[in-house]
């Protein structure tokens, strides 16, 4: 994946540095079990709730209704959860995998905390770069309000985040992540600290 200024946002800021995923071939096989994930889901939904209109007699269609709901959500939510990034002047420009870039400004970044990146957890990619040449990786979870949609609302929240919207960055899903938290911290004078409580809640 190329970054590349929005032609579509005139308004955009100059990009100053840009973090595409660090292994390209990986992103795309990501994005392609994602989407086909997700035009199953919607095709199901669709299907089913056509026959409730219809009025056929489907006992199980309300469940499986439910249930393919229930199973668009991580998949909505790995389409987010770590999304290339670039570095502007005045904040950082997020691609999710489908839709248009988001901007988030330097100052609705709120806070960052600690990503653990286990090998055991990326079956894909132990199975492209074999168990021994997968690192475990470190990264850091960007907690931010008001710039981001919904999908991204639902990965904090599934990822006991609490109720903000975030994404992740690491030295395993995007080039120059050193380069990229650095920039992160000194524009946002934040560092990478584990979960507080506030008002009774860990986040």
């Amino acid at each position: 994946m190329t970054i590349a200024p929005d032609s579509s946002a005139p308004d955009q800021p100059p990009i100053r540095s840009a973090h595409p995923p660090r292994s390209p071939l990986l992103y795309r096989m990501q994005r392609a079990v994602i989407g086909a994930g997700l035009a199953l889901c919607a095709v199901a939904l669709g299907g089913g709730a056509l026959i409730l209109l219809l009025g056929v007699p489907a006992l199980l269609t309300p469940l499986l209704l439910l249930f393919v709901a229930i199973l668009a959500i991580p998949l909505a939510i790995g389409a987010v959860l770590t999304p290339p990034v670039a570095v502007t002047g005045d904040g950082l420009i997020v691609y999710p995998m489908f839709g248009p870039a988001r901007f988030v400004p330097w100052g609705a970044i709120v806070a960052l905390r600690p990503l653990a990146l286990n090998p055991a957890d990326r079956p894909l990619e132990r199975l492209l770069r074999g168990r021994r040449n997968t690192p475990p990786g470190e990264g850091a979870w960007v907690l931010t309000r008001g710039a981001l949609p919904v999908s991204f609302q639902l990965a904090a929240w599934l990822t006991g985040l609490g109720r903000f919207a975030v994404f992740g960055v690491s030295d395993v899903t995007h080039r120059d992540y050193p380069a990229l938290l650095a920039a992160i911290r000194a524009h946002t004078g934040l560092s990478v600290q584990p979960g507080i409580r506030d008002s009774g809640r860990t986040w």
